[in-house]
């Protein structure tokens, strides 16, 4: 495996390609274990609507919105992306806790 270059140190078009190809395997591994928590929090929950809590999402949205600016990322970009994620992750949840109800 070879040392990840700067984007700076990027000298051709392929050569930017395998540092983008190796940060999607990066994220894809994060998004993995990050599925992983969102698994057990559906297994703790006993209620589909306690898987959306508005005050909850807006809170990850204004932090993910602060991190950005500090990352210098387009906020907007970002907090289009979490919520994204988190409207899956409702949908998911919904889904796991309604099938573990139905099988009682």
């Amino acid at each position: 495996m070879t040392a990840a270059k700067l984007p700076a140190d990027c000298e051709t078009k392929d050569d930017v390609r395998a540092e983008i190809d190796r940060i999607d395997q990066a994220l894809l591994t994060l998004f993995a274990e990050r599925h992983g928590y969102v698994t057990r929090m559906a297994e703790i929950k006993t209620d589909p609507h306690e898987a959306y809590d508005p005050t909850r999402i807006e809170a990850i949205i204004t932090k993910v919105r602060e991190r950005s600016l500090d990352l210098d990322l387009d906020e907007d970009q970002a907090e289009l992306i979490w919520r994204t994620l988190i409207d899956w992750n409702i949908n998911y949840e919904k889904g796991i806790i309604a099938a573990r109800r139905r099988a009682r």
